[in-house]
């Protein structure tokens, strides 16, 4: 996700890589509203990062709620999940023959992630039985 992050940051720059974003449509750099999509396309995959990591204990996040951690880490694989679909369905090729394996392969990390926090959280909740 860094990776995207920092996609969305030089494109919001100014990175000539119209062709690969946002439908693809705009040829060499984004037009301020088109930057300002990527600013906060950035922002918000930053975030879901941070959620992740949150949810494996780590990072800036690891002592928020872990109810608001929970619905933000599903929050994030259900967004990547319509990216997958968008990215399957744009127009561009470039964007999606680079795009649509990589939210593909985030969308698969993060549920991962999610489902295998939330598995490791039970069997420590579980009750020790005695010996008897």
């Amino acid at each position: 996700m860094v990776v995207v992050v920092g996609f969305q940051v030089a494109v919001a720059l100014g990175a000539p890589w119209g062709e690969w974003t946002q439908g693809g449509g705009t040829v060499g750099a984004l037009s301020p509203s088109g930057r300002a999509v990527a600013v906060v396309s950035a922002v918000l995959l930053a975030v879901m990062a941070l959620t992740l990591l949150a949810r494996v204990g780590q990072g800036p996040l690891a002592r928020a709620p872990r109810r608001l951690v929970a619905v933000l880490a599903w929050a994030t694989v259900v967004y990547l999940a319509m990216g997958v679909v968008a990215n399957l369905a744009t127009p561009s090729v470039q964007e999606r023959a680079l795009w649509a394996p990589l939210v593909v392969l985030l969308l698969l990390l993060a549920l991962a992630t999610v489902l295998g926090s939330r598995r490791r959280a039970e069997s420590a909740a579980a009750p020790v039985p005695a010996d008897g």
